[in-house]
């Protein structure tokens, strides 16, 4: 009994892991149909996005199956109640690489490329998808020091958000043929940025997870 409940807890390390690394190629399509004006690769987020819905649910479901029969305690149930949230704040980041696809199905004609702004909103999402993956791997090594340090890298996601309101503003003020191409940016930086901060979410749950201690890292 004991062989088949440490490896139901090892499953829920790899569907989390898998659950993250799909969340990522999400993004990592959603920038780039955004990027490209791909809107047949955009569409491709909308089929993903149910295959994550559906694996956050098996992962719940796993969970709470665990909970029932086995009645973990300790470091178990945190591993299960981490496991949990991450899953869900996964999830949301999928979500957001959705709302980044339908930005760019709404593209059209009248929308003007802003090489400055597209240079810190790449910028921008570089840095999340590189902090989610270092998230996932923090996560699979249980590495606290190393989740604190990818949190502190949110604050400079926030800080090209800034940068990039600023620009956005900036030209919209000079050129009026600008402001939807600007809405469109600053609707994406939006979403960009709150990818971090979901990032930040699961950062704080590795934390949790090997010291039982709740931290706020942003």
């Amino acid at each position: 009994m004991r062989s088949v409940y440490e490896q139901e807890l090892k499953d829920l390390y790899v569907q989390l892991t898998s659950l993250g690394n799909a969340a990522n190629e999400s993004l990592h399509k959603a920038v780039t149909a955004y990027q490209n004006d791909d809107k047949e690769l955009a569409h491709e987020l909308f089929s993903d996005d149910l295959r994550i819905n559906e694996s956050t649910a098996d992962i719940e479901k796993a969970a709470y199956r665990i909970i029932a029969l086995q009645q973990p305690v300790a470091g178990d149930l945190r591993l299960i109640f981490t496991v949990l949230h991450c899953s869900q704040d996964i999830e949301r980041i999928a979500d957001h690489a959705v709302s980044i696809a339908k930005a760019t199905m709404r593209l059209d004609e009248n929308f003007k490329d802003a090489p400055q702004i597209n240079q810190v909103l790449m910028e921008m999402a570089e840095k999340v998808q590189v902090m989610l993956t270092d998230a996932i791997t923090a996560f699979m090594e249980q590495d606290s020091r190393g989740a604190k340090a990818i949190a502190e890298r949110d604050e400079e996601v926030d800080a090209l958000l800034s940068k990039l309101f600023k620009i956005v503003i900036k030209d919209m003020e000079e050129q009026s043929d600008v402001i939807t191409s600007g809405v469109s940016y600053i609707g994406v930086a939006r979403n960009l940025e709150r990818i971090g901060d979901y990032v930040t979410n699961i950062c704080e749950r590795i934390v949790y997870l090997n010291t039982g201690e709740i931290v706020e890292l942003n």
